[in-house]
């Protein structure tokens, strides 16, 4: 993969800060905090329910993680139009708003295995998505000054 392309730069921090967020839902699940781990939603969305099978599991995380390597190349591509300054600040904007924009979306259109959230699914979700725009950030940038370099 050339590392000089943003693309690549951008799906490489996303996947990166996807599994650092992935580790955080999984932690708070496994410790009764959420109810509902990021593999969850993309098992919701995927397959109509939340998966329960090994295989089920295993291709919604990977679905996840291809969704947030995406989410990565928009961070990316987005960076250049706003300047490079203030990278984790960004990074964390940009994720509260797709963490914002994904809890709206499920509750606008009722997706059933989604609602009722409780604050506890809501609040570890919103973490996850910080550590998420942070580790995105900071990632990005690393790539970005090694080329620089």
């Amino acid at each position: 993969m050339d590392m000089r392309d943003r693309l690549a730069r951008g799906f490489i921090a996303g996947l990166t800060a996807g599994v650092a967020m992935n580790v955080i839902s999984h932690i708070f699940f496994n410790l009764g905090w959420a109810e509902l781990r990021y593999l969850d939603w993309a098992g919701v969305m995927i397959y109509g329910y939340r998966p329960v099978t090994f295989y089920e599991v295993a291709f919604a995380q990977l679905a996840q993680l291809i969704f947030v390597g995406v989410l990565g190349v928009v961070f990316a591509c987005l960076i250049p139009l706003l300047t490079s300054r203030n990278y984790h600040l960004r990074g964390w904007l940009f994720s509260s708003f797709i963490w914002f924009l994904l809890h709206g979306i499920t509750l606008l259109f009722d997706v059933e295995a989604t609602i009722p959230m409780h604050v506890g699914t809501a609040a570890t979700n919103l973490i996850g998505a910080s550590v998420y725009g942070i580790t995105l950030a900071e990632v990005l940038r690393m790539l970005d000054h090694k080329i620089k370099a």
